[in-house]
């Protein structure tokens, strides 16, 4: 059971009496914690035969609030009165449940990875700015309760051009090809819960839901959790942290929705994830986002020296990612078990310092867009490995470890196909062989020690000892695509949720020049770089820090 004990304002939000609840839950305020002793409270109120839906955004969010939800209720309690799942994998559940009432052929049905349109758009012959738009216009088209029939009539219908040819026979290809996109598994799972005969089966079966990051809903996901559920509804987040509007988010539209249902929020305001000076950082940001949001410490004497915060300012790229490997291997020789968060808005910001750590074989380093690398995915590959005959294929492998995993668990089905595919590059002949390549990993630790290579998306909802938020340029942060209106206003946001992972020390950098296609030239600071506060400015002063306080792990 969970030996952590909760706050006043925590305890009021996992046990407040409203049917519907609206908790507005800044990172590191224990939002995961309330969520789970949440869900204890609503399994008293379930009656017989029902349970607890838990929804998320992705793999790793449901993996942690699994966690925790075990250490509250116990595995058995858990497994037996809760079901976890992230909106895909719901939105698969329905799909492969009750797919032939809508028409669906399930027998040759082929579910979607990430790659899969974009996979389609190249066979049509296309890339660049017709894919882009071609994209764009059947991900807005399938935000509705549309049948395959209908998304072909609406494509048919937007101003011909390139982008709507290329749309039109991607679409048909699909439908021909009896194959699901991503955006195909929620438009075809909100067909089916707008039916009511299908509706009530989950609301019978569901006594009370709650929803995890309300922020980063579309419309078409929050229809889904409300037809999912309508006894009992929780929605925790913070609209300070939505950046994914790109992805069909509407945070306004949805929390107006979820205020009229819930009424006047809970909110948290104490932090236990971050030391006083990374507060102080991340607040310099939130302020700016929207004024009187500061957060404050709920246990400040648990950080040596009241933690690290540092803005420096380097030369160029190379420079800061030797910086980056010192300060990483100053950190690791002092707390070998901290991890260290390296983050970047894009890839391509990064690519230094991913070459300056790929160089660095005695620091532990997890690059995030690798599935390889990640601890759950390794640990299922080698434990269904460990049980095949010696002999045996990568790709006799592969088809054993995608039988053991869930159909409707498709993140996770796409992890292992992407660690599969690495793992056939390789020069061994048997799975065993190949495995045997896998650096191990601790299953049980999502982060877990060294260095951690990842983009602000992917870390949104996780944690580090220390994080590194790099390329606060121009260009950069904010991107050269999103410098005006909303799509800057959520750039900003972006900035905060990377700021925001941090626990004991955080430091922001940008350099001077930077590297074009003519040669160097110099970089812009960030329009926000001004006004981020930083008690360091040199890398001798978070150097002194780690001589005089070790960084807090716990």
């Amino acid at each position: 059971m969970s030996g952590f004990s909760l706050s006043r304002e925590q305890l009021d939000a996992a046990t407040s009496e409203k049917d519907h609840l609206l908790i507005i839950a800044p990172p590191g305020c224990g939002k995961t914690e309330v969520l789970a002793h949440r869900a204890a409270h609503q399994i008293h109120l379930l009656e017989d035969n029902q349970r607890v839906l838990a929804l998320t955004f992705t793999k790793r969010a449901r993996s942690n609030l699994e966690e925790r939800l075990r250490s509250v209720l116990g595995q058995a309690r858990a497994r037996r009165k809760i079901v976890v799942r992230n909106l895909h994998g719901f939105a698969t559940q329905i799909v492969l449940a009750h797919g032939r009432t809508i028409g669906l052929d399930m027998r040759s049905l082929e579910l979607p990875k990430t790659s899969t349109l974009r996979k389609a758009m190249e066979a049509a012959g296309s890339s660049g700015p017709a894919m882009y738009d071609a994209e764009r216009m059947l991900a807005e088209i399938k935000r509705g309760p549309l049948s395959d029939a209908e998304v072909l009539e609406a494509v048919q219908e937007q101003e011909f051009g390139q982008a709507t040819v290329l749309a039109e026979n991607v679409e048909r290809s699909r439908q021909e090809a009896n194959q699901l996109h991503y955006d195909d598994l929620l438009r075809h799972a909100q067909r089916l819960l707008r039916i009511p005969a299908v509706a009530r089966l989950y609301q019978a079966h569901f006594g009370a839901v709650l929803v995890d990051e309300f922020q980063d809903l579309s419309l078409q996901q929050l229809d889904l959790a409300l037809f999912g559920c309508s006894s009992r509804r929780t929605f925790a987040g913070d609209p300070l942290q939505g950046i994914y509007s790109w992805a069909g988010a509407a945070p306004a539209q949805v929390e107006d929705e979820i205020r009229r249902i819930c009424g006047e929020p809970i909110r948290l305001r104490e932090s236990y994830r971050s030391s006083p000076k990374v507060l102080e950082t991340v607040n310099s940001v939130s302020e700016q986002v929207d004024p009187g949001s500061s957060l404050v410490s709920a246990q400040p004497e648990r950080w040596p020296g009241r933690g690290c915060s540092a803005a420096l300012v380097l030369q160029n790229r190379a420079a800061e990612a030797e910086l980056l490997t010192r300060l990483a291997g100053s950190i690791l020789s002092q707390v070998p078990e901290a991890s260290i968060g390296i983050i970047a808005r894009a890839g391509w910001r990064r690519e230094d310092i991913d070459a300056a750590f790929a160089e660095e074989k005695a620091l532990p380093v997890r690059r995030w867009d690798l599935a390889i690398d990640d601890p759950e995915t390794v640990s299922l590959i080698q434990s269904t490995v460990a049980a095949l005959p010696r002999g045996a294929s990568i790709a006799e492998a592969r088809l054993a470890v995608l039988d053991a995993v869930d159909p409707a668990d498709v993140d996770t089905r796409e992890l292992v196909d992407g660690a599969f595919d690495t793992l056939e590059q390789s020069s061994a002949t048997t799975a065993r062989a190949a495995v045997r390549s896998i650096r191990v990993s601790d299953p049980r630790q999502s982060i877990g020690p060294g260095i951690h290579l990842l983009n602000a998306h992917t870390g949104k909802g996780q944690q580090f000892d220390w994080v590194f938020v790099v390329g606060v340029e121009e260009g950069h942060l904010p991107g050269k695509r999103n410098s005006q209106g909303d799509a800057l206003a959520e750039e900003q946001r972006v900035l905060l949720v990377m700021l925001s992972r941090a626990r004991h020390g955080l430091v922001v950098t940008r350099t001077r020049m930077a590297d074009g296609m003519y040669g160097p030239y110099q970089a812009r600071q960030s329009r926000w770089w001004s006004r981020i506060h930083a008690e360091f400015s040199s890398p001798e002063e978070i150097q002194a820090h780690l001589a005089t306080s070790a960084p807090a792990n716990t």
